[in-house]
């Protein structure tokens, strides 16, 4: 016998799960063509029962007719005896139709039909085609009841763009502080502009987009009562991205939530940013311009000092909001009232130069701060882009620290996320944009000694064992979390000062600077001398990492400055002890190599106390015997 197509099967099983629950007593008209589909009706009867299970009386208003009505009809019969269905109906023919099924079903108790030929409405100054309404809301006012679910399944879409949208404010001085909107056909283009002006008018809600043949959108209207203005700061610190930032603010002036200032800190740009800015003539846009670029630590430290909001929620200048992430914080914030930190589950990434989108998902470290700490010493647990993070948490912990030119945020995390509750929403947030501008995109070029410095200051506060309490050999595991960022001298210090000489010995043979490497590291090095790198390469893939790095220094020397630069910084976290001498390097790349290994060679927290002693007895000695060329 041959399988189902899948879409049949879903249909099949609906229809069999919705007979189940319902007990329909005779028979359905069928559900194909312009019909509701059963995959359709059952997300909407689950997703009633699941919010109004509680209630007896239940009220719906059905915008369309037909097979739904009587659907709804036997939902209201069994779970909701006090409940009543009035459905609405344009063409005179569907309305005999309707109300012949509902008596044919014994079901007028509990279902109505209307006949509710289209009209004209002015609302929100145009001139809107919709059923006329005087009928039915006679009816709501008799029965004294509000309306607790939009059932939307018409009019159809042909008749006139947007036919949909009017129901809502139509109908709003009888919808209650809860209810739900169910929309049928949501994957048409005019019903997604519809579902977003809806959104745009409730501001606060909840939304489900159950997978069904049609498309299916679930609105969950959520009270939010606290109304200061503004509730939320956008938070976008630039510095020369004009042609990015335009884009930024596109996105969040059309958030479905409209309680928001955006702060827009303006770190010393040169090109056009202030009159991408002052083009949107919106109030709720703040523009501040600082004289000289400061770094992004500065900027956002300015952004929080200017914001007027509850919370603030960081946008990059780069990247853009999807239009329901202020709305799903507001709601999550009524609901976790306790938290202090959400940000999204999931990112879109465009990586610009190939145009592909990807989907990263983030875990939720709701009520899990052991994880959330033992992740934090690998790499950070969650995104700062679109991360909402309440005002009075930098009151308790301070700003960004400013020496962390980039990895601020990661910095910061240590301080807080170990104290704080944090949430994240099943939403997809943002789309965070990887182009050759950003910051922290491209690997080879990071300076990971801001990481390793993070991490080993987080050492002043919480104890190895307890970051790793689930295991024997804390140490090993830190001195494997800073190999994550590459930092192989700290690395090597824990080993040492805890004594794990099996795993310091493995780590040296890694790096190539063991006993048994001196005499191909005299090798490499006269091949340096005479620069015959690529005889330098082949040594140097039999010998270890810290060859390789000092190999990548010497072949970046004449090419890029930035690429040059950021090996060096590489390399120092190998053996801060290199000689930079020389080198033709301008005071202000001989201050910022400094100031790499002063975050290196730094004590940083009470087990770096022996550090000193480490590299003097211990570590120069093994670079001397493996190869003394290279150090200072």
């Amino acid at each position: 016998m041959p399988e189902l197509p899948d879409e049949l099967f879903k249909q099949i099983e609906s229809y069999v799960q919705l007979q189940k629950l319902l007990d329909f007593q005779l028979p359905l008209n069928f559900t194909r063509d312009w019909a509701a589909s059963p995959d359709f009706l059952l997300v909407a009867v689950k997703g009633i029962l699941k919010k109004k299970s509680s209630n007896s009386s239940l009220t719906i208003v059905e915008a369309g007719s037909g097979v739904s009505t009587v659907v709804l009809g036997y939902l209201l019969k069994k779970f909701f005896p006090q409940g009543k269905v009035f459905s609405l109906e344009h063409s005179y023919d569907f309305y005999e139709q309707t109300k012949k099924e509902i008596e044919f079903h014994r079901l007028g108790s509990f279902a109505e039909v209307f006949y509710a030929p289209l009209i004209s409405y002015w609302i929100n100054g145009r001139e809107w085609l919709y059923y006329d309404l005087k009928e039915v809301k006679k009816r709501l006012q008799e029965e004294k009841r509000k309306v607790d679910v939009l059932f939307v399944d018409g009019p159809p879409a042909p008749v006139r763009k947007n036919i949909r949208y009017p129901i809502l404010p139509l109908l709003k001085e009888f919808l209650p502080e809860e209810f739900l909107i169910i929309l049928d056909d949501a994957k048409r283009e005019d019903e997604r502009e519809v579902a977003y002006m809806w959104k745009k008018e409730l501001q606060v809600f909840s939304s489900w987009e159950p997978e069904t043949e049609k498309g299916t959108l679930i609105l969950e209207k959520i009270p939010f009562r606290n109304k200061e203005l503004p509730f939320f700061s956008v938070c976008i610190p630039t510095y020369n991205r004009a042609h990015y930032l335009k884009q930024a603010l596109e996105s969040v002036l059309s958030q479905t939530f409209d309680n928001f200032e955006i702060i827009v800190y303006d770190d010393g740009s040169t090109d056009s940013t202030a009159e991408v800015v002052k083009k949107f003539n919106d109030s709720r846009i703040r523009y501040f311009k600082g004289e000289k670029n400061r770094g992004r630590p500065y900027a956002r430290n300015q952004c929080v000092n200017l914001a007027k909001g509850d919370w603030i929620v960081w946008l990059d200048d780069d990247d853009v909001m999807k239009p329901d992430l202020l709305s799903s914080y507001a709601v999550a914030i009524s609901r976790f009232p306790s938290v202090s930190v959400f940000y999204p589950l999931k990112l879109w990434i465009l990586y610009e130069n190939s145009k592909e989108m990807k989907l990263s998902q983030i875990i939720d470290y709701f009520k899990n701060r052991k994880a959330c700490v033992r992740i934090l010493m690998s790499s950070p647990p969650l995104p700062n882009p679109g991360v909402c993070i309440k005002k009075s948490v930098y009151d308790k912990y301070g700003l960004y620290d400013e020496e962390f030119y980039r990895a601020q945020d990661y910095e910061f995390w240590f301080r807080i996320l170990p104290y704080e509750d944090i949430k994240g929403i099943d939403y997809e947030g943002l789309v965070y944009r990887i182009h050759d501008g950003n910051v922290s995109t491209f690997v080879e070029l990071m300076d990971y000694s801001f990481e390793s410095l993070a991490k080993r200051r987080f050492l002043q506060r919480f104890r190895l064992k307890d970051i790793y309490y689930f295991s024997n050999e804390p140490e090993e595991l830190f001195a494997s979390d800073l190999l994550a960022h590459q930092d192989y001298f700290n690395a090597a210090y824990y080993l040492w000062r805890f004594e794990k000489f099996s795993s310091l010995e493995k780590l040296l043979n890694v790096l190539g600077i063991s006993d048994s490497c001196e005499r191909l590291a005299s090798k490499f090095e006269r091949y340096l001398r005479l620069n015959r790198l690529e005889a330098a390469e082949r040594v140097s893939e039999k010998l270890g990492v810290y060859y390789k790095k000092l190999l990548q220094v010497f072949a970046s020397e004449s090419a890029d400055r930035k690429v040059f630069l950021a090996s060096l910084k590489r390399l120092l976290l190998i053996n801060p002890f290199f000689d930079l001498s020389r080198f033709s390097l301008s005071k202000e790349e001989l201050e910022e190599l400094e100031k790499v290994k002063d975050r290196i060679l730094r004590v940083a927290n009470k087990y770096e106390e022996g550090k000193r002693e480490f590299a003097e007895i211990f570590w120069k000695r093994k670079l001397n015997e493996s190869s003394g060329c290279h150090n200072s």
